[in-house]
């Protein structure tokens, strides 16, 4: 839903080289009552396990993700910072500057409180696959859900010894609902991340 604003998907293009990755073999889902459901009654985020965007280095390690669902101002404002990072704390081949954990470390605590400090505008209601969302208490509290969601994970980050390898936290990053998609049949990614430098 989110990368289906093209603004987004600009943005998102012009600064990293996008992969998807299937989290089971053979997974594929054309349903999309529960995209529906999602966008009609909690627009600005959802956070859950089921799906998790990663910023990575090309060696795998990760600087910054975001679990779940976000509208496209929401997720947008996330690339935002993901390329702040990249750019303050990476040289060009996103290999962590001098002093790059302190920045990255000092960049992740500014995100968190303006995630603390955003407005809440009014904005038009947005359209998906003929969906229509409304604004609606479950909208406010979902919001607030994902608000919080995003402060406790730049807090997270602002605390990192060190990037974690992809590995590592693709089955355990930070959100904790009950459910998921992963398996024990779920493959290890091979090879390289390739990212394209600004």
């Amino acid at each position: 839903m989110t990368f289906s604003d093209t603004s987004v998907a600009a943005l998102a293009n012009e600064h990293f080289v996008a992969a998807w990755i299937n989290r089971g073999e053979g997974f594929h889902n054309e349903d999309y009552s529960s995209e529906e459901w999602i966008f009609k009654e909690h627009y600005e985020a959802y956070p859950t396990r089921n799906i998790c965007t990663f910023f990575m280095t090309p060696d795998l390690r990760v600087f910054h993700y975001v679990a779940g669902y976000a509208s496209p101002a929401v997720f947008a404002a996330e690339i935002e910072t993901a390329i702040t990072l990249r750019r303050q704390a990476f040289d060009d081949d996103l290999v962590l500057k001098p002093l790059g954990m302190d920045r990255f470390r000092r960049l992740h605590g500014d995100a968190a409180a303006a995630v603390a400090s955003r407005p809440r505008d009014e904005r038009p209601a947005p359209r998906y696959r003929g969906f229509t969302h409304v604004h609606s208490a479950a909208c406010a509290r979902a919001a607030q859900d994902g608000d919080r969601y995003l402060k406790e994970l730049h807090q997270w980050w602002a605390q990192a010894k060190e990037l974690p390898d992809f590995q590592a936290v693709r089955f355990d990053y930070l959100y904790g609902n009950s459910f998921s998609e992963e398996s024990r049949a779920t493959t290890r990614l091979k090879g390289r991340c390739i990212v394209h430098p600004d």
